[in-house]
């Protein structure tokens, strides 16, 4: 979502740049986290191998630190989508009317999709993120002509107009992003001090029964939990499937609650500090010979998370995406 506002999060890092450049002619990254054809929708850092990791293993990994990925002004942002996978789309608004996401809810010139930019504040009081602005989800084309009128996929680029105080430069525009409108912004939004909880929405291993996954569901070896306890301190435990193990995270937030329960977290770019530990089948405990999900550890309580389908993978084997 940092093209939620390339300004804020990505100019003058080149290695947000090299991932979100995408014009008529180049596009640097292929996928770009989405590219409709089941892969998922998240940025992820990886695969790393781990020497000597086999089937059978389990990997621990231990979140040491985590920290804002500041831009060149010495900022950190984040951007919470109220999109039309929440739950505001699945009941009727204050005035008794539908949640309209464009094409998808079939009203192409309706859309109540709102983007919320937070700015991070340090404090020695602790940090906490505050509201920057917030828009109305625009009708975007992109460089390839395809036009998205709701959010269709992250790592989409706003090209934004002059507002309150802010004038954004030409980057996106520059690189073949249009609108059809000018875009509705709340320059002054509600009030509110959210304290700081830096988690990786997004890490684990690939599973051995499939080539290629999306990365939405989770799985026994991890994935999209978005659960908010994982962060500094915790110790994630995930069993290995494939040889080296094959560690990937992102999908990082500042902030979430229990759930994402308007469409996201507050998304950001984080850096992290992770020490990572190879248990060998041969030294299990009798409690890890049990292990066949992604548990947690903290220093006073177990995390044990538990989905829809044990293994949609197993479930759905010959079409995963009947998980949705």
């Amino acid at each position: 979502h940092a093209c939620d506002d390339w300004d804020k999060m990505i100019k003058g890092d080149t290695g947000m740049e090299s991932v979100f450049t995408w014009t008529p002619e180049v596009k640097y990254e292929m996928k770009r986290g989405a590219s409709g054809s089941g892969d998922g929708v998240h940025i992820l850092t990886g695969p790393i191998y781990v020497k000597e990791a086999m089937p059978g293993d389990i990997l621990k990994v231990e979140i040491l630190d985590l920290y804002p990925r500041k831009n060149p002004d010495g900022k950190a942002f984040g951007s919470n989508a109220a999109a039309w996978w929440g739950f505001q789309a699945r009941v009727n608004k204050v005035d008794g009317g539908s949640f309209k996401s464009g094409s998808f809810s079939e009203t192409p010139s309706q859309n109540d999709e709102y983007i919320t930019i937070y700015e991070v504040i340090e404090s020695d009081d602790g940090d906490y993120v505050t509201p920057s602005y917030q828009f109305e989800w625009p009708n975007i084309t992109d460089p390839n002509g395809i036009h998205r009128d709701f959010i269709a996929y992250p790592a989409t680029c706003v090209p934004h107009d002059v507002h309150g105080d802010t004038v954004p430069s030409d980057r996106v525009s520059a690189r073949g992003w249009t609108k059809k409108d000018n875009i509705t912004y709340y320059d002054e939004p509600y009030p509110v001090k959210i304290p700081v909880n830096y988690h990786v929405g997004c890490m684990g291993l690939p599973p051995a029964s499939h080539d290629f996954v999306d990365s939405i569901p989770p799985m026994p070896t991890g994935g999209n939990l978005d659960n908010k306890r994982i962060g500094i301190g915790t110790t994630m435990y995930y069993p290995i499937e494939v040889a080296g193990g094959l560690l990937s995270m992102g999908d990082a937030h500042v902030a979430q609650g229990d759930s994402e329960l308007d469409g996201t977290g507050i998304e950001t770019s984080i850096t992290g500090d992770f020490k990572v530990t190879l248990i060998k089948k041969a030294d299990f405990v009798l409690w890890q010979e049990q292990l066949d999900f992604p548990l947690g550890e903290t220093a006073s309580e177990y995390i044990v998370h538990g989905f829809t389908e044990t293994d949609y993978l197993e479930t759905f084997s010959d079409d995963p995406s009947g998980i949705y």
